[in-house]
């Protein structure tokens, strides 16, 4: 799904968890992330237009979408993911028959941040029966987990 050469629509189920606190259902509802839920129906739009990947992601109505690109200077060789003006540069790790991203730096509004203030990260992805599956998992220090989401995904035909 990360080496895109025309646009591409896929989808899929997920199940969704939320953090329970208010700091984490703020925290999620600013991102845009959605409701938690069981098999809940998911329609992910890939755009692919200089160099920049755009992941519009639909769970079950609930929309959100980050912007994928090369990282440069102090990020070259890394993954660089942007929700608005958040950006977060992953590693892109081969563990076993998964493909971690493992978070390395981050930034607002292009001012780097300190990565013990860092939202911490389990995500991965692999493909398993002809289906890519995703694992995303998101915690903030001093709130927990913010979101965990799990599914997979197949190209529309």
């Amino acid at each position: 799904m990360h080496d895109l050469k025309t646009d591409l629509i896929a989808e899929g189920r997920a199940d969704i968890d939320r953090g329970e606190g208010m700091p984490a259902r703020l925290i999620a509802w600013i991102m845009g992330f959605p409701k938690a839920g069981r098999e809940i129906s998911v329609i992910v739009q890939f755009k692919a237009a200089d160099g920049v990947e755009t992941w519009t992601r639909d769970f079950g109505g609930r929309r959100f979408s980050s912007r994928q690109y090369e990282g440069k200077g102090q990020s070259q060789f890394l993954l660089c993911e942007r929700f608005g003006p958040l950006c977060f540069a992953m590693a892109l790790v081969a563990d076993e028959e998964r493909l971690r991203l493992v978070l390395r730096r981050w930034s607002l509004f292009g001012v780097p941040l300190p990565m013990w203030l860092c939202p911490r990260s389990d995500s991965y992805e692999t493909v398993e029966d002809g289906r890519f599956r995703f694992h995303v998992e998101i915690s903030v220090i001093w709130v927990g987990l913010v979101i965990r989401y799990r599914g997979w995904l197949v190209p529309r035909s």
